[in-house]
């Protein structure tokens, strides 16, 4: 007779990959013990039922489309093996809505994640599209899913629609951002916006910060420089001093030199 947990077995079987379309190397960096440990607490408590499929994977992270009473949701999933405490902790330090959180390189991940889900509450409260957030675990952000039963939602980056509106839409929710919610991005691009429904989502808000951040400033300018550069592109004629003007309301007085 095995003494063993389902659990145990089940992370020695590896089994949970069978149906996950991702290479080895891959499934190792994001299904680590601890990782899937967190999975089961959740549906334990029922609070989602399986996981369908990989939406995105990135460096740090991967989103998967997961179902809680027969209803899709984006679960995302912070690698602990990749997520570097350098390489994020200046994203947390000096955010004054986490100045009391004890940043320690055994709960950065942790902190992120629910870092995520405080900057998706933030920008909802101002009507700025964003994924629902629901809930976080450990280095799991539960968030409504953007797309349709077929597939989730196009990126910024492969649309090939009205770019016109695509911009004016964008710039708007910019300015609402910065001018009330009081929050910069810090990772805007073509990446990390989402299409539906002629919509369009920002994603990707674990590393967004407080226009009081220290780096606010550069974080902003990094941001408009990206959507400059993709939408210059398109054909819409526009420049940093004229996007930062109207996403702030003020004429930009320093220019900082991004990367």
């Amino acid at each position: 007779m095995n003494d063993e947990s389902a659990l145990e077995q089940l992370l020695k079987s590896n089994e949970y990959l069978h149906h996950i379309d991702m290479d080895r190397k891959t499934a190792d960096l994001v299904f680590d013990r601890r990782t899937v440990k967190a999975i089961y607490k959740l549906m334990s408590d029922r609070t989602i039922e399986y996981l369908d499929f990989p939406i995105s994977s990135g460096k740090e992270s991967v989103v998967f489309k997961v179902f809680a009473k027969g209803k899709p949701f984006a679960l995302k999933v912070y690698k602990l093996s990749t997520l570097r405490f350098g390489s994020v902790w200046r994203y947390i330090e000096g955010d004054r809505r986490f100045s009391k959180e004890q940043i320690k390189r055994s709960n950065i991940v942790f902190i992120w994640a629910k870092k995520e889900i405080v900057n998706m509450e933030e920008l909802r409260k101002y009507k700025i599209p964003t994924p629902r957030p629901l809930m976080y675990y450990r280095n799991l952000a539960l968030m409504s899913y953007i797309g349709s039963r077929a597939s989730p939602a196009p990126m910024l980056k492969e649309y090939s629609g009205d770019f016109n509106m695509a911009f004016e839409q964008i710039v708007a929710s910019m300015a609402v951002m910065n001018q009330k919610a009081h929050i910069v991005h810090a990772d805007l691009s073509e990446y990390n916006i989402l299409c539906f429904r002629r919509k369009f989502y920002f994603i990707d808000l674990g590393q967004a910060v407080s226009i009081e951040h220290p780096w606010a400033e550069y974080f902003l300018q990094r941001d408009i420089r990206n959507m400059v550069n993709f939408f210059m592109k398109k054909g819409i004629k526009t420049s940093v001093d004229e996007l930062y003007k109207s996403v702030t309301g003020n004429a930009r007085t320093k220019e900082f030199i991004v990367e």
